[in-house]
């Protein structure tokens, strides 16, 4: 009995490192609010915990991420709101220290592109979170969003075909880079 709870929580354990960042990226991203995101999450692992799921064998992403939606989804309706937030969320796993350069870069190009997604319908932008930024299936985002595979491949393919669009429209004002090329190469 013992070495069954303690085989548990360490499987616990796993999920909860591997599903509490992505977790909070999504519930932040409905709920507009770190905070109240925090606590949706754990909210989720309470209930993940406490339902037995730990004693299923299947993948336990869709039941993780339907949870926390919907509890993100009941935060808003509670306060009457539901917003999507652009920059703050990108950066949160990266391990090594980037060069101040290449922050700057990344940071840019990041806002630029979160940009461009905000102005994607709120459905497009879920699915495209799901998909690209925790790596989900289509059937597991189908799941969690409540409706077909097929409806999750047409919103990604129709968010992406008009991402290209935009972001071909919005480049042509850059400036091109062309670094001065060193001298005593060409010797």
């Amino acid at each position: 009995m013992r070495s069954e709870r303690i085989k548990a929580g360490q499987k616990f354990e796993v999920v909860l490192q591997r599903f509490e960042i992505p977790l909070l990226q999504y519930a932040t991203r409905i709920t507009g609010d770190r905070e109240r995101a925090r606590d949706v999450v754990q909210e989720t692992f309470i209930k993940f915990q406490r339902n037995g799921a730990l004693s299923r064998e299947d993948e336990p992403a869709t039941w993780l991420f339907t949870v926390c939606r919907n509890g993100a989804l009941n935060v808003c309706r509670k306060e009457n709101r539901m917003m999507y937030l652009d920059e703050e969320v990108i950066g949160s796993q990266e391990d090594r220290q980037p060069m101040p350069y290449e922050r700057m870069e990344e940071h840019e190009a990041a806002g630029f592109l979160m940009r461009i997604i905000a102005t994607l319908p709120r459905r497009q932008q879920e699915v495209l979170q799901l998909k690209f930024q925790n790596d989900l299936s289509y059937q597991q985002i189908a799941d969690i969003t409540k409706t077909t595979a097929n409806c999750v491949g047409v919103l990604i393919h129709t968010a992406l075909k008009t991402l290209r669009q935009r972001y071909r429209e919005a480049s042509k004002d850059f400036v091109p880079f062309n670094p001065r090329s060193n001298s005593y190469e060409h010797r």
